[in-house]
């Protein structure tokens, strides 16, 4: 394996994999172009053996990156100014989404290697930087301050962007994240998606969810956190309960393809806010 493959982390890569494919597609549910710029053989051996072992896992990330992409839409339409992708890995929605001379700031909160490496194959490629880069394990260091120092108004609406975080994480240090947030921010929303307590325990009684489980873990980076109830975290951090659902009812609410929910039943989307 190539030292960025292995440095960055191998699921930033299979994730930003599936986007480039996705954007392939005839009639692609998204488009993103610039994902291409941290891919190459490698990264599509990796991402052709997890969606191999999982085909469902393929499928819905295309989703949720569908809904968060739509979500950040509507939110800049509404007025919000700004957005901070929290553990942003090789996220491109600054670049993807922004709009030239807009109101709208993006931030980003990465490990510095990870960002220094995205800055680089960006630039590389001839991308302008559209986000400002925080250096931050954001688990374990008060990266807000660093926010405010770059130009972050803890005062004025945010939306948070925690996408494919939150069950890597433990479950205490997840609560840490969101009453930090709580405590610091006057007005925000923090939109993620995760995972039931059963998948993670590995009792849902599918075995191939379960080696599922364990290639994440092979790669260096298990999945440890499990929610059944975010009413329940909600209360736990203090925070309201903006939205949830089952990634399988918003594609069936699509009106393309229809699944059936029984079998994607262990994957949702919530969302948390402080008014």
């Amino acid at each position: 394996m190539s030292s960025s493959y292995e440095k960055v982390g191998r699921t930033a890569f299979v994730i930003a994999q599936w986007r480039c494919e996705e954007t392939e597609e005839a009639a692609p549910l998204f488009s993103d172009h610039v994902a291409n710029v941290f891919l190459n053989a490698e990264t599509a051996a990796a991402a052709a053996e997890i969606a191999k072992a999982s085909p469902s896992t393929r499928f819905l990330v295309r989703y949720r990156t569908r809904y968060f992409d739509n979500q950040i839409r509507q939110k800049m339409a509404e007025g919000v100014e700004q957005f901070v992708v929290l553990g942003s890995g090789l996220d491109t929605r600054s670049i993807r989404l922004g709009s030239d001379g807009g109101a709208a700031r993006f931030y980003e909160v990465e490990q510095g290697h990870v960002l220094e490496y995205k800055r680089a194959q960006l630039e590389q490629a001839g991308y302008a930087m559209a986000s400002t880069f925080v250096h931050a394990e954001y688990t374990s260091v008060d990266y807000l301050t660093d926010l405010v120092a770059r130009g972050f108004d803890p005062a004025k609406r945010t939306f948070i962007l925690w996408e494919g975080n939150i069950f890597y994480l433990e479950y205490e240090s997840a609560l840490r994240v969101l009453t930090t947030l709580r405590d610091r921010l006057e007005r925000f929303e923090i939109t993620f998606d995760y995972l039931s307590k059963k998948l993670i325990a590995k009792t849902t009684g599918y075995r191939r969810s379960e080696k599922l489980l364990d290639g994440f873990g092979s790669m260096g980076a298990p999945w440890n956190t499990g929610i059944d109830d975010i009413a329940e975290l909600g209360r736990a951090v203090g925070l309201d309960v903006g939205g949830d659902f089952l990634i399988a009812d918003y594609v069936n609410g699509l009106g393309g393809i229809q699944v059936d929910r029984t079998f994607f039943d262990d994957y949702r989307i919530g969302c948390l806010k402080k008014a």
